[in-house]
């Protein structure tokens, strides 16, 4: 878990292990993801991000412009 941590992505973490299926390395991962999302609950950090963005008529014009 430290090299997540740390960083390294999880593919470079299965070769280092000699984990044939990235799966099986994705499963001492979970734990870590585990302290994450403990660590935003504990600073009030919701997964509710609010009101989905709109573009105005500008907006739209010079996407379509591209």
């Amino acid at each position: 878990m430290k090299l997540l941590q740390s960083g390294v992505d999880l593919l470079t973490i299965q070769a280092w292990l000699g984990h044939a299926r990235v799966a099986t390395t994705h499963r001492y991962a979970t734990a870590d993801v585990e302290m994450m999302r403990n660590g935003l609950e504990k600073a009030g950090v919701t997964g509710d991000h609010g009101v989905r963005f709109r573009p105005n008529d500008s907006v739209l014009q010079l996407l379509n412009s591209i």
